[in-house]
């Protein structure tokens, strides 16, 4: 199971947890599946999972979800929901995939990557 950690940090924090993966790897120690999400601006990590964004999140984590069962779920215009899976994509949080159609064929679903999601703040 993947786990997803968004957090912020600074370059030697950054250094210091690629230190530490070295060392394991060295050591021949497994790594567990983790993404990890990096900002130096507790701002910009904060807007990755703005309100809407947040809300797709939590939907898809649930269970797979198309695009337009999401725009009907939360009440929202089905091409701002599009844009917002791109950039949730873009930054590893979602996916795709195709699946059964409540009919026939086939429909793509949007997918969350882990179940849950850690963040992780420092202020000061």
């Amino acid at each position: 199971m993947t786990t997803v950690k968004i957090r912020t940090g600074n370059v030697d924090d950054f250094f210091s947890r690629a230190r530490e993966a070295a060392l394991k790897a060295d050591r021949g120690e497994r790594f567990e599946e983790k993404l990890t999400i990096s900002f130096e601006d507790p701002d910009q990590m904060l807007m990755l999972l703005s309100g809407g964004r947040r809300r797709i999140m939590l939907e898809v984590m649930k269970r797979p979800q198309t695009v337009q069962d999401l725009a009907n779920i939360l009440n929202r215009n089905r091409s701002t929901i599009v844009k917002e899976i791109r950039y949730l994509e873009q930054k590893g949080l979602l996916s795709r995939k195709r699946g059964q159609a409540r009919e026939n064929g086939s429909e793509v679903f949007v997918e969350a990557v882990a179940p849950k999601i850690e963040l992780v703040a420092m202020l000061g």
